[in-house]
């Protein structure tokens, strides 16, 4: 939790968190949401989820949501993936661009608000993941949710996919294990926009 503790606000609301960008939160904006903006979030957790499988889609559904809300302040609606052959391309300066310290921050924001506001039934919000050494080509941070009933963990990284893109959620044992995580993104795409 070092990033969440050095970059976000450890315990946001809806009228004062904080969105990370420009990689390794070079910048990091003060954003709010009004009640009107917050109720097209909460929209899409109704009518409640069937299981927790439907819950963790609706939640990367909801994470797009909130990325518009937020890019819309902070200039970030833009922001593309900054990969190539899933391996982090460089950043020249460009503060609407994030890395997956900035994707993980703001996730785990994000998942903060909307636990509070009772969204989920079936998940509880966990500690940020990391995988791979300073050393390593592609060392990468994620959010993580926690299946209730069975304890499982989940990676949702929206540094895989471009804006407007549900992220891919997997076990957070596949994202830890070989990179690129054994899921085509393809498919993930395809299946959480229909």
């Amino acid at each position: 939790m070092e990033y969440v503790n050095r970059y976000a606000k450890t315990n946001p609301t809806l009228t004062a968190f904080t969105q990370c960008h420009g990689f390794g939160c070079a910048v990091a904006s003060d954003v709010s949401l009004s009640p009107h903006e917050w109720r097209r979030v909460a929209a899409v957790f109704h009518p409640r989820p069937a299981n927790a499988r439907a819950e963790r889609q609706r939640i990367a559904r909801a994470i797009v949501v909130m990325q518009r809300l937020v890019g819309a302040q902070t200039g970030t609606a833009v922001h593309q993936w900054t990969h190539q052959n899933l391996y982090i391309k460089p950043n020249f300066g460009d503060t609407s661009q994030f890395d997956c310290i900035d994707e993980a921050v703001n996730t785990w924001t994000y998942l903060t608000l909307m636990e509070r506001d009772h969204l989920f039934h079936f998940h509880r919000v966990a500690k940020l993941a990391y995988a791979g050494l300073p050393t390593d080509t592609n060392p990468r941070n994620t959010a993580v949710i926690q299946d209730k009933a069975t304890g499982e963990y989940f990676a949702i990284d929206p540094s895989l996919v471009d804006y407007n893109v549900p992220p891919p959620v997997m076990p957070l044992k596949v994202w830890l294990g070989a990179w690129p995580p054994k899921i085509a993104v393809e498919k993930w795409e395809k299946h959480a926009k229909g």
